[in-house]
C-alpha cells in the first residue's frame, strides 16, 4: 500500500499537462482574443467607458501577437530539432571539434565518482538517502494538529472523526518520508541478492556516475543501477549493449509553447533470467553519458569507435518545475 501511494504521489507531482497541436492551439488563442474584443466592445457601447475601448484594442492584439510568436518559435525549433536528430543518430555531433573541446574540458574537471571505503551498502545508502525531510515534517505536523483537535473539549463527533483520519494520513506521510530517509530500496536490494559478496567487490572497484536521483556503476562483473524507487544489479554476462539516448522535451505554459530542452540518457540493454530482452534508461548529463558509453565500449567492445545511438522525441510534454 505504501509503495502504491508513493508511486501515485509521484505521478501527480510529475503529471504532464495535455496541450493542443500547435495550429489548433493558435486558432484557439485567436478565437479567444476575438471573443474578448467583442465582449469589451459590447461593454463599451453600454457604459461608454474609453478604458473598455482601449482594452478591446490592446488586450486581444497582445494575445494574438504573443500566440503568433510562440507558434513560429515552436515551428522553427521543430525544424532545427530534425537537424539535431540527424547529427545525433549519425554520430556527427560527437566528431565536431567544438563538442570534443568542451568534452575534454569537462573531463579535466570531472572524473568518475569516488566509492566510499566503507563499502557498497554505506555508499548506496548515502547516495540514495533523501536530503529533504518534507514528508516527515508534514506527517508530524498533521499528527500533532489532529491530536490537539481530538483532545480539545467540546469537540464535535464529526471533528473527532476528521482528526482520527488526519492522524492516519499523517502516519502514512510520515512513513513515506521515513522510508526514503532509511533508504528502503537499498535494504530490499541487499536482501534479495544471492551473490552479494561478488556484487560488492564489483561495485567498489567500478566506475560510478550519478545525476539527481539516478546513478550507474560499471564494474568488472556487475552493472548496478539505482533511481528514486529501485536499486538493481545486472550480471555483465547478460548485458547486450549500451546506447546513448536523447529526449527532446517541449515545454508549455498554459498550453502555450515556451521552449524546449534535451535530456540525455544511457540505455542499458540486457537479458533477463527468463530470456527476455529489457532496456533500462539512466538519466545523466550529456558529457556523463559520453564518459559512461566510452567506458562501456572499452570494457565490452574495445574496437567500437562510437556507441550506438537512439533518439526519442517527446512531444507535448510539460517539463516539471
Amino acid at each position: 500500500m505504501l509503495k502504491k501511494l508513493k508511486q501515485k504521489t509521484k505521478e501527480i507531482k510529475n503529471a504532464n499537462n495535455t496541450v493542443l497541436e500547435p495550429k489548433k492551439n493558435l486558432m484557439m488563442e485567436i478565437v479567444v482574443a476575438i471573443c474578448l474584443a467583442v465582449f469589451l466592445i459590447t461593454i463599451y457601447f453600454f457604459i461608454g467607458s474609453w478604458e473598455c475601448l482601449l482594452c478591446a484594442i490592446v488586450a486581444p492584439t497582445l494575445m494574438t501577437v504573443s500566440s503568433l510568436h510562440a507558434f513560429f518559435k515552436e515551428k522553427k525549433q521543430d525544424k532545427n530539432s530534425e537537424f539535431d536528430k540527424q547529427k545525433f543518430l549519425s554520430g556527427a555531433k560527437y566528431r565536431q571539434s567544438e563538442w570534443k573541446k568542451a568534452y575534454y574540458q569537462y573531463k579535466e574537471k570531472h572524473t568518475f565518482e569516488t566509492i566510499s571505503k566503507k563499502g557498497m551498502k554505506y555508499d548506496l545508502k548515502k547516495r540514495y538517502r533523501k536530503k529533504d525531510f518534507g514528508y516527515i515534517r508534514i506527517g508530524i505536523l498533521l499528527i500533532i494538529g489532529a491530536i490537539l483537535i481530538l483532545f480539545i473539549p467540546m469537540t464535535e463527533v464529526k471533528d473527532k472523526v476528521a482528526a482520527i483520519f488526519g492522524i492516519l494520513c499523517g502516519g502514512v506521510i510520515f512513513s513515506i518520508g521515513l522510508h526514503g530517509l532509511t533508504s528502503g530500496p537499498v535494504q530490499k536490494f541487499l536482501k534479495r541478492q544471492v551473490n552479494l559478496t561478488e556484487i560488492e567487490k564489483s561495485y567498489v572497484k567500478g566506475k560510478m556516475l550519478s545525476f539527481g536521483d539516478n546513478g550507474i556503476n560499471l564494474g568488472n562483473s556487475y552493472m548496478i543501477i539505482y533511481n528514486s524507487e529501485n536499486v538493481f544489479a545486472v550480471d555483465n554476462n547478460n548485458i547486450r549493449d549500451m546506447t546513448r539516448k536523447m529526449v527532446r522535451v517541449k515545454k508549455y505554459e498554459n498550453s502555450t509553447y515556451s521552449g524546449q530542452e534535451y535530456r540525455y540518457y544511457v540505455s542499458l540493454i540486457y537479458k533477463t533470467s527468463d530470456g527476455k530482452i529489457e532496456t533500462v534508461d539512466v538519466r545523466l548529463d550529456e558529457f556523463q553519458c559520453e564518459m559512461m558509453v566510452a567506458e562501456f565500449n572499452r570494457h565490452f567492445y574495445p574496437d567500437r569507435k562510437y556507441g550506438n545511438t537512439t533518439l526519442e522525441v517527446t512531444e507535448n510534454t510539460v517539463s516539471p518545475p
